[in-house]
């Protein structure tokens, strides 16, 4: 069984936005009036996280996973919030499933597009630099099949964890 097909099977997936399923592990996350508590790493997920901190250098403590089960899910033009990252760290995405596109959007001038097809098992990093100077999108792309991204964030220690 593929990496895809293990976490679209085994995991519960949140659903109560519209547009995409969502699930979270590793430590808590708030985003977009969502709340994902801690929850253990997904076993099927170590390997991965392994492998980004041997080609990275950084040791991610939570995945968000997004869940384009068809051609009308997207995500909306936004930037992420880096505040609460280890400093000098980014975003890291992993795709599986179909490839789709990531539109990128200049906040400078919103007329500067940029388009990149995220390809099954590649992964795209983002630093905190482009999130200051671009918004990024899934845009409704017709003739796709489903995809899950994994973006992988190193979270500041909270509260919880500092002193273990």
């Amino acid at each position: 069984m593929t990496l895809f097909q293990t976490l679209r099977q085994s995991i519960r997936w949140e659903s109560s936005m519209a547009a995409r399923r969502t699930a979270s592990f590793g430590v808590p996350y708030n985003y977009a009036q969502m709340r994902y508590p801690a929850a253990p790493m997904h076993p099927a997920l170590v390997p991965v996280v392994d492998k980004l901190d041997q080609t990275l250098g950084v040791r991610f403590n939570n995945c968000l996973l997004n869940f384009y089960e068809t051609e009308r899910s997207k995500m909306g033009f936004h930037a992420d919030d880096t505040t609460d990252l280890q400093p000098g760290t980014g975003v890291a995405i992993v795709s599986l499933g179909h490839p789709r596109k990531i539109t990128y959007r200049s906040k400078a001038d919103q007329s500067l597009q940029r388009s990149f097809t995220l390809s099954p098992g590649s992964m795209l990093y983002m630093g905190s630099e482009i999130q200051d100077e671009w918004v990024h999108a899934i845009k409704k792309q017709k003739g796709v099949g489903p995809r899950i991204s994994l973006t992988w964030r190193a979270f500041r220690a909270v509260e919880s964890e500092k002193g273990k």
